[in-house]
């Protein structure tokens, strides 16, 4: 009778504790199946003390990034705004760097309510190389077109990029080992200035590098970013000059941005393609219809090249800080902007004069075709 009784009683414990685990069993598949915390761009990934200009803006990109808390302890480092967009996947986070912040390294803890992620970013010391010194017209400047140029490096010609040198719409493995390679001829015409077509990362179908995918990466088919450099102290060790390409009008379609955009404004025409009219009078006339400047400044540029809203206070800090970026990071010599009148005007001009006040003896020049004449 007492191993029936206590066979019973053990049923019924089994039992009970089943019962628990069930009802238990969907929270613990909830947690499991929880996603971790994970930021996919950071960016900028570094910056400098010292710099005119003392607000820096993260761009922070990460499933659900935006229900996470930020926290960061480092002297002279003040994370004045934490701006969050219609997008959850997005945060802008905003940096006040006092006049006296030294260099090194600062973490930043992103908090989602027991998960927790560490990513560090770099304040490095001011680049002392030489470099920003800008160029006028007694320079002899020499565009090249990297991807026609020369083939100095054949294991960057990835499948990808569908090299066919048949074909005058593909690319042809062109690369900045080239460039490097043929510095001798460079200087022996007489060059003195070398503008190259952009080299940021692009779309495998662009050949001339104005559909930009990432706007702090080399394409890999040119070469990386340490070739890149070499190229520009390689050039500056002769006495020559190094002009940037950038585009700040639009950017390519397969920018990783454009599979999951920060709001509804980021492009022009509320993210959907309506093409550019290309009237350029239209920013000069002062008796313009409105609409038709409107159709100039925001239409985009092709199907392929999503117009930038640079009127969106994120883009337009984005694009400016870029710019610096690559100023002190390579110590190019001066920019030339691509369809520089297409962009917003304001924009246009606080940019010019952010670049300017960091790099006193700079130069800029701006892509426009304007009719001359009767």
């Amino acid at each position: 009778m007492y191993k029936v009784s206590f066979f019973i009683t053990m049923k019924r414990k089994i039992l009970t504790l089943l019962s628990v685990l069930a009802l238990l069993l969907p929270s613990v598949q909830i947690l499991a199946a929880a996603p971790k915390l994970e930021i996919q761009h950071f960016e900028p990934a570094f910056w400098w003390v010292g710099m005119q200009d003392k607000t820096v803006q993260l761009l922070v990109h990460g499933p659900n990034i935006a229900s996470a808390d930020v926290e960061l302890n480092y002297p002279g480092v003040e994370l004045s705004e934490v701006a969050k967009v219609e997008n959850p996947n997005y945060l802008f986070l905003y940096l006040k760097l006092a006049e006296d912040v030294q260099p090194g390294i600062v973490t930043f803890t992103f908090k989602q309510g027991r998960k927790s992620l560490k990513r560090t970013w770099e304040l490095r010391p001011r680049n002392t190389k030489t470099g920003a010194q800008g160029f006028d017209t007694h320079d002899v400047m020499y565009l090249i077109t990297p991807d026609r140029f020369s083939d100095g490096e054949q294991t960057n010609n990835f499948p990808e990029a569908h090299i066919n040198r048949k074909n005058p719409w593909a690319r042809h493995g062109g690369d900045i080992r080239g460039v490097i390679d043929h510095l001798d001829y460079l200087d022996d015409l007489g060059v003195t200035a070398i503008w190259l077509n952009p080299v940021v990362k692009n779309s495998p179908r662009c050949y001339h590098g104005y559909a930009i995918n990432d706007f702090y990466t080399i394409d890999p088919c040119y070469g990386s970013m340490d070739e890149y450099i070499e190229f520009i102290d390689k050039t500056h060790a002769r006495g020559m000059k190094v002009v940037m390409d950038m585009i700040f009008n639009h950017c390519g379609g397969d920018h990783w941005w454009m599979k999951d955009l920060p709001t509804g404004d980021w492009c022009n025409n509320h993210n959907e393609y309506i093409g550019c009219n290309h009237n350029k009078w239209t920013v000069m006339d002062p008796y313009a219809a409105p609409s038709d400047r409107k159709g100039f400044t925001d239409g985009w540029f092709t199907p392929d090249m999503p117009d930038l809203n640079q009127r969106n206070r994120h883009v337009h800090k984005y694009l400016i800080q870029n710019s610096i970026w690559w100023i002190e990071y390579t110590r190019i010599d001066g920019i030339r902007q691509d369809t520089h009148p297409y962009a917003d005007y304001q924009f246009m001009s606080d940019w010019c004069k952010a670049v300017l006040e960091e790099y006193p003896h700079f130069n800029i020049v701006g892509e426009t075709w304007y009719p001359v004449g009767p």
